[in-house]
């Protein structure tokens, strides 16, 4: 049994391929497949990096073209990823595109419907890769991490698969604005939180790496999230604005280092109200783009973060004990709009998320066996 398996993986992988390599090549040289660019988009917007997402679509290149209709010649390959017939594209149990498609109520053959199967498998199959594929740092690493995990192919002719993602990334991989964790002053939002006293001022700082081909300049600023544009209880007066922290001073180059620098004010009055806060940031060029949008290099709303312990001043006792409100900004692009506070929390972690950027500080580890599963 385990033989018979092994030779529908081959055959998925090689027939294809092989037949395919001579006309594909000089294609792959100077264009790419014609689904290519909304593959790569996609993957993007899921919060991967330009090599990551290039990485998936170089693999999606060799296996159909990114066609959703595509049949193995002689084969039971099937759709962008060529799912086997009898696995994954129809039988597997919880884990195939045709049970996914009638849950989703979508067609088998929309292209949209398989890039989501994907995602889907990634998020909820931990022996298909997501991990190793966020730990990649390159697109030769990202494209090898897919292939050996998620295509689990045999002759799976490496090479071209990553000729096609360096092709995709050239097309398509320039990202105007996009950011990377180098350092922050407060203490990770996986450990204990920064404590502040109200009426006190804390300095803080953030430094990220420009990954876009833009430069920063005063326009582009650390601003709220979760929701974008949310009033945060601890701005100050040295804030932009109550839901922008800083702005680049100067210029920031790309590959450089740019350092938003500000405070966290500690409210006073009726707005002291004890209790530990999530507080979400961004980076945004305001009147342009948030760096989280589609087509951008992030990083996502939700990943940049500071876990505070509001206190009591010196003298004060407060209001009610942690019964802070949700934020309720709007979803703008450079407002300085959005009313709300940050959310109070029952002492829930929360860290500098690994969820959308190879480059973010805290890893996930992902416990449990491997499964390696069959096409």
């Amino acid at each position: 049994m385990r033989a018979a398996l092994t030779l529908i993986l081959l055959i998925g992988c090689v027939d294809t391929a092989t037949e395919q390599d001579v006309a594909e090549t000089e294609q792959a040289s100077t264009t790419a497949f014609a689904n290519d660019q909304a593959a790569f988009n996609f993957f993007l917007q899921k919060g991967l990096t330009n090599f990551q997402a290039a990485g998936i679509v170089g693999n999606l290149d060799q296996e159909s073209g990114v066609s959703p209709t595509s049949v193995q010649a002689g084969g039971p390959g099937r759709g962008i990823a060529q799912w086997s017939t009898g696995g994954r594209w129809d039988s597997s149990a919880g884990d195939n595109v045709k049970a996914y498609a009638a849950q989703q109520g979508a067609s088998m053959t929309s292209l949209n419907l398989q890039l989501e199967f994907i995602w889907f498998e990634l998020q909820n199959f931990p022996g298909y890769g997501l991990a190793s594929l966020k730990a990649s740092t390159n697109v030769t690493d990202a494209t090898v991490a897919f292939m050996a995990k998620y295509e689990i192919c045999g002759n799976c002719i490496q090479t071209q698969r990553v000729n096609y993602a360096k092709a995709v990334l050239a097309a398509y991989g320039q990202i105007p604005y996009g950011a990377s964790y180098v350092s922050q002053s407060w203490p990770l939002a996986s450990g204990p939180p920064l404590v502040v006293k109200c009426g006190e001022s804390v300095a803080a700082n953030i430094v990220l790496k420009n990954t876009g081909t833009m430069n920063w300049n005063s326009s582009t600023k650390l601003g709220t999230t979760m929701p974008r544009d949310r009033t945060s209880i601890f701005a100050g007066a040295d804030w932009v604005a109550p839901n922008r922290a800083a702005a680049i001073s100067g210029t920031v180059a790309p590959g450089a280092n740019g350092t938003f620098s500000f405070k966290f004010d500690g409210p006073t009055g009726a707005a002291c109200v004890p209790g530990t806060y999530k507080e979400y940031f961004g980076i945004v060029q305001d009147g342009t783009a948030w760096f989280s949008d589609n087509g951008d290099g992030g990083p996502p709303d939700d990943q940049l973060e500071a876990l505070i312990q509001l206190v009591p001043g010196d003298g004060m006792t407060g209001s009610d004990s942690g019964s802070g409100s949700d934020g309720t900004g709007s979803d703008g692009t450079g407002g300085t709009g959005g009313d709300g506070t940050g959310g109070a929390t029952n002492g829930q972690n929360a860290g500098c998320n690994a969820g959308g950027s190879s480059n973010a500080l805290a890893a996930v580890l992902l416990l449990g066996f491997i499964r390696r599963r069959r096409r």
